[in-house]
């Protein structure tokens, strides 16, 4: 069952790099998902990373090709555990291969669902 939020109290920290889809931030229940191809490649999260949309960024995470590699969650809202494991897996098959995986721009609820799974050590800010 999902409960929505009892108030819209969004805080937005300041952009960590690169162009974003919109700086309006989405709700809980949104995800969007951008890609800025270069060296490295930044991958943009914005609004609420649940299972309704992990195979939408597991897809994107399969046509990355590059071995340098941003996640950048600066304007995440919200993740859940099936939206963990999608970046765990990524950055495990970037690293597998040698290549450089960063997780950057966990704020508020997002970073605290990091340190509730313990896995605070991956966020490189």
């Amino acid at each position: 069952m999902r409960v929505a939020p009892q108030s819209p109290r969004q805080r937005w920290p300041e952009r960590t790099g690169g162009p974003l889809p919109s700086e309006e931030p989405l709700s809980w229940d949104h995800f969007e998902v951008e890609v800025t191809h270069g060296q490295p490649v930044v991958v943009h999260c914005r609004g609420g990373l649940d299972f309704a949309y992990t195979d939408q960024l597991r897809e994107v995470f399969a046509g990355i090709t590059e071995l340098a590699v941003v996640v950048d969650l600066a304007r995440l809202s919200f993740v859940d555990s099936t939206g963990l494991s999608v970046l765990l897996s990524a950055r495990r098959a970037v690293l597998d291969v040698g290549g450089d995986f960063r997780i950057c721009g966990a704020t508020g609820i997002v970073r605290r669902v990091f340190q509730a799974a313990e896995l605070a050590d991956v966020l490189d800010d």
